[in-house]
């Protein structure tokens, strides 16, 4: 993985870009309750909306069968409120406080969410259809990839048995697979992950460039390598 003073893993930051190359993970929230009918992103963050964050973290309960959706939703909702001041050109000193609470945040439970799923899953395997619906098993992969890859190098092949059985999507198992690839000092096979340098997006090695696109198309990325990076451009998503 490049590493330097102007440099970052996007997946890391902004779930967004998973969007981009043809993985529905974060074109829209996980829902688990009938509060609102039509979703819209937090465009404003508040001393109240963090607040609230927090305390609905502290009243989740330990990682289970039951819950493992809402520790999603509330991953992503810290990770869309974050991008809001992420992307902002100036910060107040209030907004710097949130953007650091935030920060925070993120990181402890998005651990502790990750640890929790790794005591939960099975041994040898993904989770089955039994154990989990279909909004679980896209919530146990957000959890997953939001944790330290470097903890669960070895779960590419069940990922991928996973994916095959159509438990998660084949685009879940190419994000994961490169994003091991990348830990791991190893060239990507789909070209997913990319890191931004100096403001620029930059793609970690893939394997035969050449190729790349008929890969990504094979599995339903619907994108060229060329249009995933130009988005990222377009969104502004390295400055």
């Amino acid at each position: 993985m490049l590493r330097g003073r102007h440099t970052k893993l996007i997946l890391a930051a902004l779930p967004l870009i998973l969007t981009l190359v043809g993985c529905e993970l974060a074109s829209k929230p996980l829902k688990t309750s009938p509060a609102k009918s039509e979703y819209q992103s937090p465009t404003v963050v508040t001393s109240q909306s963090v607040q609230e964050l927090e305390q609905r973290y502290a009243d989740l309960k330990p990682l289970n069968y039951s819950n493992i959706s809402l520790a999603a939703e509330l991953d992503q909702e810290n990770r869309r409120l974050l991008a809001v001041l992420q992307n902002k050109a100036t910060l107040t000193s209030q907004e710097e406080d949130l953007k650091y609470r935030l920060s925070t945040l993120m990181g402890k439970r998005g651990q502790q969410n990750f640890e929790e799923l790794m005591m939960l899953k099975p041994t040898g395997r993904w989770f089955n259809s039994a154990e989990l619906d279909q909004a679980g098993h896209r919530a146990a992969f957000i959890i997953l990839q939001h944790g330290d890859i470097s903890k669960v190098l070895d779960l590419v092949p069940e990922i991928k048995t996973a994916a095959e059985n159509g438990l998660l999507t084949m685009q879940q198992y190419a994000l994961f697979a490169d994003r091991v690839a990348v830990v791991k000092g190893e060239p990507q096979e789909f070209g997913s992950q990319a890191n931004c340098v100096n403001g620029e997006p930059v793609f970690p090695s893939v394997r035969e460039p050449a190729t790349v696109n008929q890969r990504r198309k094979a599995i339903g990325i619907s994108k060229t390598l060329e249009e995933y990076q130009r988005e990222i451009i377009d969104l502004k998503m390295c400055r």
